[in-house]
């Protein structure tokens, strides 16, 4: 007898209708079953949605690398240009300056540095080179110990005076370098405004273009004002002690403690006179010779000694 077989209609049209889904099941592609068209688009879709995941990761991460690099060029530029304003603004100061000042006197005084001796006026010159180096030691300490860092304008003790002139509603005090306070006695007031400070800060650029450390220190030394109408630390030294500053064959030099009694004096020459008041003195002395010790330029046992040393005015 000849066996027929049977076959259901609808596996024989999905066959017929479906050749792609019938090569997929071939390849091993389809994991569905036959019949239940939904499998495919649920397992299709899981695939979709991974590619679009690690398109949308890829784009972000573009995104964040753009912005980095947007963010890496303007701080660079932001650097270049926080390092060149002040050096921009250095130079338009020392350029200004010739307005505020007296090249006349400037002229003088250079004059009388370069001949030495004694001036027309009856004060005594005294070279830097022929003072012991802890007098300049002394003067740093107390008045600007950047002073050979900074190009005339200390914008670390700037900062911090303007900090004080804030919280203590004061004007212009303190933040004045050496060759600031050059400016001031050679050309400028003594008014405590805003304005002479801007002055001052602009002479001093100019006179750092056009001399060296050394050559401001020693017109500084000469020319500021230390009490009784004595101007130039030559004639204080001989007033208040007898001595010199420099070097001499008939004078003895001031020693440390006299040097650093001589510097304090520059906060309130008057005030502070050994002669008018030497309690005051003695302990504006201490005050230096303690910063001294701070800056790492005197021991305490220095200090100490110093401190006990007997200061002898002439008679």
């Amino acid at each position: 007898m000849k066996i027929i077989r049977w076959e259901h209609p609808a596996k024989s049209t999905i066959a017929l209708h479906s050749p792609i889904r019938a090569l997929r099941a071939h390849q091993g592609e389809w994991t569905g079953s036959p019949g239940r068209d939904g499998a495919s688009a649920s397992e299709e879709r899981p695939v979709k949605q991974e590619q679009v995941q690690i398109d949308t990761e890829s784009t972000s991460t573009s995104i964040v690398r753009s912005i980095a690099h947007v963010w890496k060029r303007w701080v660079i530029y932001g650097l270049i240009a926080a390092i060149l304003a002040p050096v921009i603004g250095w130079f338009m100061m020392a350029g200004v300056a010739p307005a505020w000042m007296n090249e006349a006197k400037l002229g003088a005084l250079r004059e009388e540095l370069r001949e030495g001796g004694v001036t027309v006026d009856g004060r005594h010159v005294v070279h830097l080179k022929d003072m012991p180096a802890y007098v300049t030691e002394a003067l740093l300490a107390i008045e600007d110990h950047r002073y050979r860092y900074h190009p005339g304008i200390d914008p670390i003790g700037l900062a911090r005076s303007v900090w004080i002139n804030v919280t203590k509603q004061q004007k212009a005090q303190g933040g004045s370098t050496i060759t600031m306070q050059l400016a001031r006695n050679l050309f400028l007031t003594q008014d405590k405004l805003y304005s002479r400070k801007l002055k001052e800060m602009a002479i001093a650029a100019n006179l750092e273009w056009r001399y060296t450390k050394d050559e401001i220190l020693e017109m500084y030394l000469n020319k500021v004002y230390f009490g009784h109408g004595k101007y130039g630390i030559e004639d204080a030294a001989r007033f208040y002690f007898g001595k010199t500053a420099g070097a001499s064959d008939t004078l003895e030099t001031i020693n440390e403690a006299e040097a650093a009694m001589l510097v304090g004096l520059l906060k309130a020459p008057e005030r502070l006179s050994p002669r008018k008041h030497p309690a005051e003195a003695e302990q504006r002395q201490n005050v230096v010779l303690r910063r001294m010790v701070e800056l790492g330029w005197m021991t305490e046992g220095e200090r100490q000694h110093l401190k006990k040393a007997e200061v002898v005015h002439p008679s």
